[in-house]
């Protein structure tokens, strides 16, 4: 039986420059219902309040504020490369990233872990439900059938959704540890962290409920895939080659070598057609399988 007395987990959270929103999301996971908290806290060189804030929690809360690091991370997929290699394991269960600006329900954590036992699962995610500054609402639904090859392709949810099982933490650590440098160019830390997962042969589950509000603001460095401007600007990637660049690169990061990797690093007319034949594998969704087909051969080669 899972229980605030015997279930430790440890959040990474991320931070730069959310001071406006942070009180708000360290008091949300503070108050996690039957999981009992530790936070791990690393701030990318913030000109606002937020170190002040983590600093401020930390004297009441089980909080470690990293030291500042010397240069700047840049963005937060190389903040969440130093939560992860930085992170200390004492005894900590379960492993959960949170960014700087949502809001979680009180059985978030709890619902991640009895998903993970009922699931024999080593990493977990969800839907979430994203919110404007306007007061609308959306789900957003990523809880589809996992294919043989998404993980190259996509992420399974926001990695705020994300809680790993310490043996995969473990592992996932030492990946990090030993390929921080290389790791630095990729884009997407919750990208990498799935294909990691499932390249290494653990089991994903994706859970159709929604546990947190996914805030959606200017500053968002990703946020959700919605309306007509995500759209645009996910083909301005593909076009510019940075979808193919960070496909490749997560491949070669985690040791995923296959057929649709090969064709994709070639990408001749006849390597477009054999990964149009297999698009079924590469993505959770039909809607995304149609999508994906067509980017592939507007992708540019270089």
């Amino acid at each position: 039986m899972l229980s605030a007395t015997n279930t430790n987990v440890s959040v990474l959270l991320a931070t730069f420059n959310g001071a406006r929103w942070l009180d708000e999301q360290l008091d949300s996971i503070m108050k996690q219902q039957g999981v009992r908290i530790s936070v791990v806290a690393s701030d990318d060189s913030s000109s606002d309040a937020s170190m002040e804030i983590l600093l401020k929690w930390a004297k009441e809360y089980p909080i470690l504020v990293l030291p500042p690091s010397p240069n700047r991370f840049g963005n937060a997929h190389r903040n969440f490369l130093r939560l992860i290699r930085d992170t200390e394991l004492g005894d900590t269960e379960y492993f959960a990233l949170s960014d700087q600006d949502d809001i979680w329900l009180p059985g978030k954590l709890l619902r991640g872990i009895m998903c993970l036992v009922s699931q024999n699962a080593q990493g977990y995610s969800s839907n979430v439900t994203a919110f404007w500054p306007d007061g609308s609402k959306k789900n957003i639904d990523k809880a589809h059938p996992l294919q043989p090859l998404d993980h190259l392709f996509s992420a399974p949810g926001p990695g705020c959704t994300f809680v790993l099982t310490r043996s995969m933490f473990i592992r996932l650590q030492a990946f990090v540890s030993e390929s921080f440098d290389q790791l630095q160019s990729i884009w997407v830390h919750d990208w990498l962290i799935y294909a990691f997962v499932r390249a290494n042969g653990g089991k994903w589950y994706i859970d159709s409920q929604s546990n947190m509000l996914y805030r959606q603001h200017a500053n968002n460095e990703i946020g959700v895939n919605y309306g007509w401007r995500a759209v645009l600007k996910r083909l301005k990637l593909v076009r510019s080659g940075a979808y193919r660049r960070d496909i490749l690169a997560i491949a070669d990061s985690v040791g995923e070598s296959n057929s649709v990797v090969d064709s994709l690093r070639r990408l001749r007319f006849i390597d477009r057609l054999s990964l149009l034949l297999k698009v079924r594998r590469l993505r959770r969704r039909h809607a995304e399988c149609a999508y994906l087909a067509f980017l592939i051969f507007i992708m540019p080669k270089s």
